[in-house]
């Protein structure tokens, strides 16, 4: 049974929306910085038979969005510029299955799949907003909404590549359940594109 320590980066694809700045100028520009994290943790890779092996683990989660606005308001030539910044941390539990086969003594490929359970620990949305010389901010937790849903379940898969004590993956999860059940709101579903490192003993 071999144990992998993982540090992987991970990129959401689709995230919880959480600008909160209100345009007010014709005279703009809007600057967004994709969502992006990383999680690390530790899996056991367990054979079964013919190939097959299921890997259970236990990773921590972190995902961040940025975006920026900046503008003038109209006919007083005022400057105006707001943010807004979404940081959330989780913990995951996957249940992968995989399939490998040996290219080389210590070398082999294989594809994995399976579902991932998650529970948010921490959640804020922070707004910033600057109108000439002055401006203010302040911070959310989105947890205080009941609507905002901590519990999350994953299905997705990938393919690795493992060369002696290195093991490197890429894959990508769908998040199953809607994060946002507001009167009105839109489905909020998450997806993760993910590339890792991991190292095997």
């Amino acid at each position: 049974m071999k144990k992998i320590l993982s540090t992987l980066l991970a990129a959401s694809l689709m995230l919880l929306g959480t600008q909160a700045f209100a345009q007010m100028s014709v005279d703009s520009n809007t600057k967004s910085i994709n969502s992006n994290g990383a999680y690390a943790g530790v899996s056991f890779n367990i054979p079964l038979s013919g190939g097959f092996a299921v890997a259970p683990g236990v990773y921590y989660s972190m995902i961040t969005n940025k975006t920026e606005a900046s503008g003038r308001i109209p006919f007083l030539d005022i400057p105006i510029s707001g943010a807004s910044t979404f940081m959330e941390h989780a913990i995951n539990v996957p249940l992968y299955f995989n399939y490998g086969m040996d290219l080389a003594r210590d070398t082999n490929v294989f594809i994995y799949a399976g579902p991932t359970a998650q529970y948010g620990l921490a959640s804020t949305s922070k707004g910033e907003v600057g109108i000439g010389s002055g401006g203010g901010s302040k911070t959310y937790n989105n947890y205080d909404d009941e609507n905002y849903n901590r519990f999350n379940v994953y299905l997705g898969g990938g393919i690795g590549f493992h060369v002696s004590a290195i093991q490197i993956t890429v894959g990508y999860d769908y998040g199953m359940m809607n994060l946002y059940k507001g009167d009105n709101a839109p489905k909020t579903h998450r997806s993760n594109l993910k590339l890792g490192v991991g190292f095997v003993f």
